[in-house]
C-alpha cells in the first residue's frame, strides 16, 4: 500500500518533467512602450534562439519600441503577441 502511494505521488512529477522536456525554446521579448509581450520561436536549442535574438530586437527598435527586455524560456506560449495596453483599456 505504501508503495502505491509513493508511486502515485511521483507520477505527477514525472509527467511534468516529461512535458517540460518536450517544450521548445522561445524568446519572450517584453516592451514597455508599447506594453507588449512577444514570443519568437520555437527553437530547437538556446543557442539557436540567441542566434536570432538580435534580429527580433532590431525589428522592434525600428518600430520605435522602448524598454525592451528579453528572456529565454522553455515553454509553449498560448499567444505569440500579447498587447497589454488593450487589456488596460
Amino acid at each position: 500500500m505504501i508503495f502505491n502511494q509513493l508511486t502515485s505521488l511521483k507520477l505527477p512529477l514525472r509527467l511534468r518533467w516529461i512535458q517540460q522536456s518536450q517544450l521548445s525554446w522561445w524568446l519572450e521579448i517584453k516592451t514597455a512602450k508599447p506594453q507588449c509581450i512577444y514570443y519568437f520561436g520555437p527553437f530547437t536549442s538556446a543557442q539557436e534562439a540567441r542566434l536570432y535574438q538580435a534580429g527580433y530586437v532590431e525589428d522592434l527598435e525600428q518600430e520605435q519600441a522602448e524598454g525592451i527586455t528579453i528572456q529565454l524560456k522553455k515553454c509553449q506560449p498560448q499567444e505569440l503577441t500579447i498587447d497589454r495596453e488593450s487589456e488596460l483599456d
